[in-house]
């Protein structure tokens, strides 16, 4: 018995405020082309078994061992890791007893979402990806929620989409945005999606993924996947710098950002660095009204998965509340990164040293009040 199913049973680790025991805010559903030919105009189907994809994204970047990075035990015997919602559903769902779990679709974020592709490929391979999700995965099991894919670097396709998906199901929860855009996200080319976003009330979701050759790193390619892998960070960190110099949250208040599987054991260095040099450079921003950290605890969400765990466990402690120290406990949530290798199983994601409370509240609590699971608010 797992220890999720131990709290289960002795009735500890539910939450009060909304009845659920565990929220997993990042599982990978992954569509192999011929899923997508039901959803398709003729015209696109037909150019894209012509002509093929033409866009370079981070997996060519990578020597992964597996399709997709993924567990070895994760692969169906009918397709790819994620491909079928009934394979996933058993080995994840089902076995660690998960009562919601947002869908973050990978061709959504990397292969199909840009590069030298017609845009209006990319604009019918995401409406697709939307399609497959509603009629393959919402059909199979109520626990599924998932993130809108959009043709982010062209802002009135993603913002077409985002709306008619809102239409056409309540089970979409965020818009996810690959980690490394064409410019950062601060820029005002994608000002018509962040505007949507706050209107309509959806999160922004960040995450690894690109939408052409721009590199995870500041200073080119690196040479390994174990470069590539810890690299993660550095592309999160600059999208927050940008979209917090770019004042889009004076400019649209209820706008949330979600940064996923991109670690979060860095945010209260980021935060002191970023208000340090705007002290000392603040005339050149002179509209924003507050100081970096504060617009990090008003509008940021972060994911436990992949954790930086310090070899010293008397440094687990300290680590978390250095990031709570920012007004930041209730902006962590659990994330497993299902199917990949890297995947944290929800008995082990959080330290037993963290504590019931704090562990519920990332289990369980804190997603649950950001997308209203359970009839939190």
């Amino acid at each position: 018995m797992t220890i999720v199913q131990e709290a289960a049973a002795s009735g500890t680790g539910q939450s009060a405020a909304t009845g659920l025991q565990l929220v997993d805010t990042d599982v990978h559903n992954i569509c192999m082309s011929e899923q997508l030919k039901p959803y398709m105009a003729e015209r696109w189907w037909d150019y894209l078994t012509t002509y093929g994809l033409r866009t370079r994204h981070d997996s060519d970047m990578a020597p992964y061992l597996r399709p997709m990075a993924a567990r070895a035990d994760s692969i169906p015997p009918n397709g790819m890791p994620g491909s079928d919602p009934e394979f996933t559903k058993a080995q994840h769902l089902d076995a660690y007893g998960i009562d919601v779990a947002i869908l973050n679709n990978i061709p959504g974020q990397v292969w199909h979402v840009g590069g030298a592709q017609p845009l209006e490929l990319s604009a019918a391979l995401l409406a697709a990806n939307n399609e497959w999700a509603m009629n393959d995965w919402f059909t199979s099991d109520p626990r599924w929620r998932a993130s809108i894919c959009s043709a982010v670097e062209d802002g009135t396709a993603a913002v077409t989409e985002i709306e008619r998906c809102i239409g056409l199901s309540d089970r979409f929860v965020q818009i996810i945005v690959p980690m490394r855009t064409q410019r950062p996200f601060g820029h005002y080319k994608y000002w018509p999606l962040l505007e949507a976003a706050a209107g309509i009330g959806l999160p922004l979701a960040f995450h690894p993924g690109g939408t052409g050759m721009n590199q995870i790193t500041g200073s080119g390619w690196p040479s390994y996947y174990f470069e590539h892998h810890a690299g993660y960070p550095q592309s999160m960190v600059s999208q927050i710098a940008s979209l917090i110099a770019h004042g889009v949250f004076d400019r649209w208040p209820d706008l949330k950002i979600v940064v996923t599987e991109g670690g979060w054991s860095w945010v209260a260095p980021v935060a002191w660095r970023l208000d340090a040099s705007w002290r000392v450079l603040r005339e050149e921003v002179p509209h924003l009204q507050r100081k970096p950290s504060e617009y990090l605890r008003e509008h940021f969400w972060f994911t436990t998965q992949p954790a930086e765990e310090p070899e010293d466990k008397r440094w687990h402690v300290p680590v978390v509340e250095q990031f709570e120290s920012l007004g930041l406990e209730n902006r962590l949530m659990y994330s497993s990164d299902y199917p990949h290798w890297d995947f944290d199983a929800p008995d082990q994601a959080v330290p037993k040293v963290f504590g019931e409370e704090r562990r519920r509240r990332i289990m369980v609590d804190n997603a649950a009040a950001l997308y209203g699971f359970g009839g939190a608010a």
